[in-house]
């Protein structure tokens, strides 16, 4: 399994851009837009929080990007899960920015790698790259920041925006060609999503629809081409990543995520 999480990414945006491997992903399975929960601050830190956790903010408690006040050992992260759950997986988190892989992924998962500043996106990429080519990996999430950063730099209206998410696009290109490469007995789940959106003039943190905007595309078995739904919300991210690799969903761990499919015991 591989989440790729596009921090800031606008969907129409992505659209607009002409991104060619995202475009392919939507067309080989589903796309369902969504949105941050209402009064719940548009930021990386909440946002990231509800997609790791599968528990809404009122459950996990992240109220800014410090983390701070975080229930974490109560709503822990899907890599955290599958780890404690099954041993024998490799985990791994490649975060472009630093406090995903530092403050909210537990010493559970296999891999925790902050890609330094200076190499940015394409350091994360040729991580997640590498560990897909030489590795042997079951679970990734790869989080990539440049589309936030170009959202806060020159607005979301911007050509500077639109050329973030080409930029990306050929990222994720890369990882998901990986994928590809991998032993054809393989069955991955393919999931790219997104923690809040930005305004036209630049930024994020408010309540309008624009900062409130996100997205899933996920493509595997059981998800139909071309697919759109509008009742997918952005804890499914984790719950869809645990039943996939076979794990039932314990009412004690209060989630508030729903599998997009049936349970598979698969990678």
């Amino acid at each position: 399994m591989l989440v790729i999480g596009l921090d800031g990414a606008l969907l129409g945006r992505i659209e607009d851009a002409g991104a060619p491997h995202l475009a392919a992903l939507m067309a080989a399975g589903l796309t369902a837009p969504s949105l941050v929960e209402p009064d719940v601050p548009t930021l990386s830190g909440p946002g990231w929080a509800t997609i790791l956790t599968g528990a809404r903010h009122a459950k996990h408690q992240v109220r800014d990007n410090s983390f701070t006040g975080n229930r974490f050992a109560r709503y822990p992260d899907f890599l955290t899960r599958l780890a404690s759950a099954r041993p024998d997986l490799d985990t791994c988190a490649i975060t472009s920015w630093a406090p995903l892989a530092e403050k909210v992924f537990s010493a559970r998962v296999g891999t925790r790698v902050a890609t330094p500043d200076a190499e940015y996106d394409a350091g994360t990429t040729d991580r997640a790259v590498g560990a897909l080519r030489d590795g042997d990996p079951d679970a990734l999430f790869v989080q990539l920041d440049g589309v936030d950063d170009a959202g806060h730099r020159h607005g979301a209206a911007s050509p500077r925006y639109l050329e973030a998410v080409r930029g990306a696009d050929a990222q994720v290109g890369r990882m998901v060609a990986a994928v590809g490469a991998r032993p054809a007995d393989e069955d991955w789940l393919v999931m790219v999503t997104t923690d809040h959106g930005h305004t036209d003039a630049g930024g994020h943190g408010g309540p309008s629809l624009a900062e409130r905007r996100t997205f899933l595309i996920a493509v595997g078995e059981g998800l139909a081409s071309g697919s759109v739904r509008a009742d997918v919300r952005m804890p499914d991210v984790a719950a869809t990543a645990l039943a996939h690799h076979g794990l039932a969903l314990d009412p004690d761990w209060d989630l508030d995520g729903r599998p997009l499919r049936a349970p598979a015991a698969t990678r």
